[in-house]
């Protein structure tokens, strides 16, 4: 078995991808400004700060950075699957007013989970920290609806 967790998830990884592109375009379709995320790298945060860590290249940050200035995101949509002990998620936080989303795909294991979940549940808080490569720039995104993140059932696999 590969340790690198990734290749175990790189072909629905790939599938959520594609799922973002297509959802993305229909809220341009719609007259929206979309920003979709491609993460280079995504991380459970389950101690100090609870949500996820994700890292962007530079253009996509600054991408959303300027799509977000003038935005108040605080709607949330996600998308979830369950596949081999690893939940895929397409999260879309959008400003409806001014008709501006921000989609970004997910990845984590159902195991590395329960600690976040158990906090999720505790506080109905949510966080996922968008920030670059180098460290130097971040953005933090609170999810209005926390627990659509997690099958429904805990432990379920």
């Amino acid at each position: 078995m590969d340790s690198n967790p990734f290749q175990q998830v790189v072909g629905y990884w790939e599938e959520v991808i594609e799922d973002m592109e297509i959802t993305a375009a229909e809220y341009r379709e719609a007259g929206w400004d979309v920003v979709e995320l491609h993460p280079g790298d995504v991380a459970v945060l389950d101690e100090e700060q609870y949500g996820f860590d994700v890292l962007v290249p530079d253009d996509e940050f600054d991408q959303l950075e300027a799509a977000i200035s003038n935005a108040t995101l605080n709607d949330t949509e996600i998308y979830r699957a369950e596949q081999d002990g690893f939940i895929f998620a397409l999260a879309v936080i959008f400003d409806s007013d001014n008709e501006i989303a921000v989609c970004y795909p997910l990845y984590y294991s159902s195991e590395n989970t329960i600690e976040l979940r158990k906090q999720v549940e505790q506080t109905n808080q949510l966080d996922t920290i968008i920030r670059t490569l180098s460290n130097e720039r971040a953005i933090t995104i609170s999810h209005d609806d926390p627990v659509s993140f997690f099958p429904e059932h805990p432990g379920s696999n």
